[in-house]
């Protein structure tokens, strides 16, 4: 599992990409808000990570996080017309990074909590929405858990 977030909460995911396609993520249970893009050195962000979290993948263990600042360049920007408001997918361009703000709680603003256990059963998941990618591990499981009290 590599993400575990809070019901209830607002989280600012960064997803860097790496590769040399444009990838349409789509995220199960909610909805988000595209923040911004920008150019990252995608080479040597990836061999730093891969030296960090122990080759590739694919990876039966949650990696490690390299944070992403000192590797950025440019400066960045923000979502286009089109892109603005509540996405459920969001393309993350080749060589950028994309940082989108994720809502953890039903999209109408009646409550912090779903009006279902959204903690019970095997989770959900956060994907490239090629089909070729899909059957091809670009698919990560995430489950979502209780506030602290």
């Amino acid at each position: 599992m590599s993400e575990a977030p809070v019901e209830g909460t607002i989280e600012d995911w960064i997803i860097v990409n790496p590769t040399a396609d444009t990838h349409p993520i789509h995220l199960y249970l909610v909805q988000f808000q595209l923040l911004s893009r920008q150019s990252v050195d995608t080479k040597r962000y990836m061999m730093d990570w891969m030296m960090m979290n122990g080759g590739i993948g694919p990876f039966i263990e949650t990696t490690m996080e390299l944070p992403i600042k000192g590797y950025l360049s440019g400066q960045p920007t923000g979502p286009l017309a089109h892109e603005q408001g509540w996405k459920g997918t969001v393309q993350m361009h080749p060589g950028q990074v994309t940082m989108i703000r994720v809502r953890f709680a039903p999209q109408d603003g009646s409550s912090l909590v779903y009006p279902f256990d959204v903690t019970s059963g095997d989770g959900y998941v956060w994907h490239c929405h090629i089909l070729e990618h899909e059957d091809n591990e670009m698919m990560r499981p995430y489950v979502v858990v209780r506030p602290t009290p």
